[in-house]
């Protein structure tokens, strides 16, 4: 009988002589030993498994952020590999508010460190496999270009004619993006042969082998010395010449692209189903609102269109001769490039129409010269330059040049005022044949997209006016510069007075005046340190071109207050696109600037006005002979989901992701971060938070205090003009180098502001608030432009007797540094 007295091991009993006592037989001994192997074995398989399981959550949930791991009270923190400092929140138990936000953004590391291209995911290629490949693909461009032959293009002036005309992909951009075809379809061809299959997470096939293609002609003679920049953007970075920020090359990618197929194909959910269509998002979260704001002006919406302009230009696909493409016409084979918006039946807009498609055509592949996934070009350089005056091309600028005392062709009206060099293109896709027969035309400019709207016209016209106005007075002041250098001294100044004006009044008013000054975006008019980083690329990011600067879209009304002569009325915004011709009449330029002066801008949310959902591009003439093609507008909002998915941007959590920000891939964890309403109609469309798109998603942010936009916003904003302004050798601010302008000279940049370009410029406008992006109040009084417009030109009088005294004592200065530094070296 066992008690709890009874020893725990009890006694064994004796047994035969001839056996050991208490002792199991040997063959059941090995097999208890077996089994005991088996259990330790099998213990030690499990808790090595459960060890790299853990491991590799951590290092998961660090690459993302250390924010969900303690209270704000406490934030500890801890360092990121880029050197940024992660201030830990717990964000899944309630929304951050703007002050944490503001903290975890100040202790970035700015400009962001962009993510490596993935490694290349399949086999080394044989020189036989490449070949076939590039067989394949030089085939394949040659099929597509048979194709183009009967494919069908969109009826002139209908509103895809005029969107895709206005984009106006050059003839250089389309040599390229055959290149880039050959190399996506080569790389098509290889993952095939594979049989890639894409893991539902966001993957692309990574960066392959060179591709032994003719490389474009891409060389730039390079004076390290020049005073002036190059005009495509060439040579401005000594070790990088020919890619960073240079016109015609691929965008800049922050994180790698999310393709469905890791190559092209765009985007799908994580599950690889379709994403709601991008006029369903845009109708469900996009929609109408009249809300305005009484803070700012239309003006900075225009304003940021301009700049948009000087820094991105997307080549789009065309036909064979550039011609727009058609991607609706079922009775014709679709081009391999289409990638039309599906239209419900139950749109609000298009059910009466019975319209089931909305054209759309991909952005042209841009040439890398390697295997890998598909990129996309800039026509456009990414410094803040000027060349939406200019042009990006050499042959561009001196199409626009008179060669003539450094002015800018002009057009003269019969009443002595000048407009913008006239277009008589017909097919230009903004010209009509009534406006033509009054003597109206549209207008040339550095940029093909001047006639959009009108107000971006105007712009076009004050600043065309305004590097005529410089170089006259240049010339006055130094009769002895030869057109050249009077024509480049007036770009210079023009170039450094867009930046000054994007950098003290736009940027300021986007992210907020105190971040701004923070982060460093603000001019630095008191220290003037030289912040030019030679490593930092300046390249425009895809995601800033493709979503991120799309923003401004949001803040349009939809009625435009306009004054004239003898009254004022309210023009509905739609009326405006595409419609310069009021810019003929004598009063014209003064009412359309007043116009977006005046206006408030919509308050900035997710909500769009149906003018640009319903109404965009719209037909005026409605000249068709088919009704349906009549009522076929576009849907801004549409089209920039559509662009977003076209060129394979990550989706939104992605982005929070890259930005440090709290994590947003559940229903639940993304309630902190955009508002109820927006929250409940997105998840009515999309399969799972992590599908959601980006410009979707940062649109339905809450401003930052002091700013227009978000977080995630002002995080790629914040990104790419610091870069713009940290990777420019010809930044205006630098105290070193050729190009420096003088301490007098500079004064006089610092003091340009937006209404004094518009107050010397316009026809007649005698008064205006000092910061026209922003409305009339206290501190901003309507203010006589003779205050406003005091630049003065006195700092840029030739002087030789100056000029080489100033180069003899600059001379003598750089010797001295070298003396001390050999002296410096021997002791």
């Amino acid at each position: 009988m066992v008690d709890e007295r009874t020893s725990l091991f009890a006694e064994t009993r004796a047994g035969p002589s001839y056996v050991f006592p208490g002792r199991q037989p040997r063959t059941q001994a090995h097999q208890v030993k077996q089994f005991q192997c088996f259990i330790c074995t099998s213990f030690i398989c499990a808790l090595m498994m459960a060890l790299i399981i853990a491991i590799s959550y951590s290092l998961t949930d660090d690459s993302n952020i250390d924010v969900n791991t303690a209270s704000v009270a406490e934030k500890p923190k801890s360092t990121n590999d880029d050197g940024s400092v992660n201030v830990a929140i717990n964000s899944k138990e309630k929304a951050l508010n703007s002050t944490e936000i503001f903290t975890i953004l100040l202790n970035m590391n700015w400009p962001l460190n962009d993510e490596s291209p993935m490694k290349w995911q399949l086999p080394e290629l044989s020189p036989q496999e490449k070949e076939n490949a590039m067989n394949a693909g030089i085939k394949a461009l040659g099929d597509r270009e048979l194709l183009e032959e009967n494919v069908a293009s969109p009826e002139i002036n209908s509103p895809s004619y005029r969107h895709q005309r206005a984009l106006g992909t050059t003839l250089e951009a389309r040599v390229l993006a055959k290149r880039g075809f050959v190399e996506n379809y080569m790389t098509k061809v290889i993952a095939e042969k594979y049989a890639v299959r894409k893991p539902l997470s966001r993957w692309n096939i990574g960066q392959g082998v060179l591709i032994e293609l003719d490389t474009p002609n891409m060389a730039a003679k390079c004076d390290f010395n020049s005073k002036y920049r190059n005009t495509n953007g060439t040579c401005n970075n000594k070790e990088f010449p020919l890619t960073y920020g240079v016109a015609m090359q691929p965008f800049r990618r922050a994180l790698q692209p999310d393709y469905a197929d890791g190559i092209s194909a765009p985007r799908r959910t994580h599950g690889n189903e379709s994403l709601p269509s991008a006029r369903k998002v845009s109708t469900q979260v996009h929609r109408p609102s009249y809300s305005s704001d009484p803070n700012f002006t239309v003006m900075l919406a225009v304003f940021g269109q301009f700049l948009d302009h000087d820094i991105t230009a997307t080549a789009l696909n065309q036909g064979q001769g550039g011609e727009p493409i058609e991607c609706c016409d079922q009775s014709r084979a679709a081009h391999p490039e289409c990638f039309p918006v599906e239209i419900g039946p139950n749109d609000p807009n298009f059910l009466k129409y019975n319209i089931t498609c909305m054209n759309f055509v991909r952005s042209a592949p841009a040439p890398t010269g390697y295997f890998g996934p598909r990129q996309q070009l800039n026509q456009a350089t990414a410094f803040i330059d000027g060349s939406v005056v200019y042009g990006a091309a050499d042959k561009r600028l001196q199409a626009l040049r008179t060669k003539e005392n450094g002015l800018l062709r002009m057009f003269v009206t019969q009443d002595n005022r000048t407009l913008l060099p006239v277009s008589t293109d017909p097919e230009d896709g903004c010209n009509e044949v009534e406006m033509n027969s009054k003597g109206k035309y549209c207008f040339e400019s550095g940029d093909t997209r001047a006639n959009e709207n009108l107000h971006l016209t105007s712009m076009h016209l004050i600043w065309a006016r305004h590097h005529n106005y410089l170089a006259s007075n240049l010339r006055s002041l130094n009769p002895q510069w030869s057109d050249d250098i009077i024509f480049q001294e007036s770009r210079r100044i023009l170039g450094a007075q867009l930046q000054h004006i994007t950098y003290n009044e736009f940027l300021p008013v986007v992210l907020g005046r105190e971040f701004s000054k923070k982060v460093g975006i603000l001019p630095d008019e008191e220290t003037r340190t030289d912040q030019y980083d030679a490593n930092v690329d300046p390249s425009i990011a895809n995601v800033f071109a493709a979503g991120a600067f799309r923003f401004a879209h949001t803040l349009l009304p939809s009625m435009m207050r306009w004054t004239s002569e003898t009254s004022t009325e309210y023009i509905d915004l739609h009326k405006m696109l595409f419609n310069p011709y009021l810019l003929w009449g004598s009063n014209g330029l003064d009412s359309a600037i007043g116009s977006a002066i005046q206006t408030n801008l919509a308050k900035y949310d997710q909500y769009f006005t149906t003018e640009l959902t319903e109404r965009l591009f719209e037909n005026r003439n409605a000249n068709s002979s088919d009704p349906v093609k009549r009522s076929v507008n576009l849907d801004l909002v549409s089209l920039n989901i559509q662009r977003g998915r076209d060129h394979g941007l990550p989706a939104y959590n992605e982005w929070r992701k890259f930005c440090k920000l709290p994590s947003v891939d559940t229903w639940d964890t993304m309630k902190n971060a955009v508002d109820a309403a927006s929250l409940a109609n997105m998840k009515s469309i999309y399969k799972g938070a992590i599908d959601v798109d980006l410009y979707t998603g940062a649109l339905s942010e809450s401003p930052m205090e002091g700013a227009i936009v978000g977080p995630l916003l002002s995080c790629l904003l914040t990104d790419q003009f610091l870069r713009i302004k940290r990777g420019d050798s010809h930044w205006y601010e630098r105290p070193v180098g050729p190009q420096r302008f003088s301490i007098d000279q500079l004064k006089q940049i610092y003091n340009t502001t937006l209404a004094s370009i518009i107050c010397r410029n316009s026809d007649a406008v005698e008064a205006s608030q000092p910061f026209v992006m922003q409305q009339i109040r206290s501190g901003n009084e309507v203010t006589d432009c003779q205050l406003l417009d005091t630049f003065d030109f006195s700092p840029w009088v030739y002087d030789p007797l100056s000029k080489s005294i100033g180069n003899f004592v600059r001379v003598g200065n750089d010797q001295i540094k070298a003396i001390n530094i050999i002296t410096n070296r021997l002791k």
